[in-house]
């Protein structure tokens, strides 16, 4: 399992967490030679799973991210109706 930080979240809901910040930082490093902007970005634990997941089809870190959200919701008492996986903004 992995390490989060989860964050509740506000809505139309009884209570919304998410597990953590996918990005935690991004700097800007210039341009490669096509001319295209470059970054060094900084992911949290989730956030380097979800990206090899979205990214890279790495269907082999489902395990753990399924296991991350299963100990997280079993370490509280609710009643769960429904998870939303959240897509990136295009």
């Amino acid at each position: 399992m992995i390490e989060t930080s989860p964050k509740p979240i506000r809505g139309e809901w009884t209570s919304g967490y998410a597990l953590d910040f996918h990005t935690l930082s991004s700097e800007y490093i210039g341009d490669n030679e096509y001319g295209r902007p470059q970054f060094d970005t900084k992911h949290s634990d989730m956030g380097k799973l979800l990206y090899r997941l979205k990214y890279k089809s790495d269907k082999s870190v489902l395990k753990i991210i399924v296991d991350t959200v299963t100990e997280f919701l079993s370490s509280r008492d609710w009643p769960v109706d429904l998870i939303i996986p959240v897509p990136h903004p295009a």
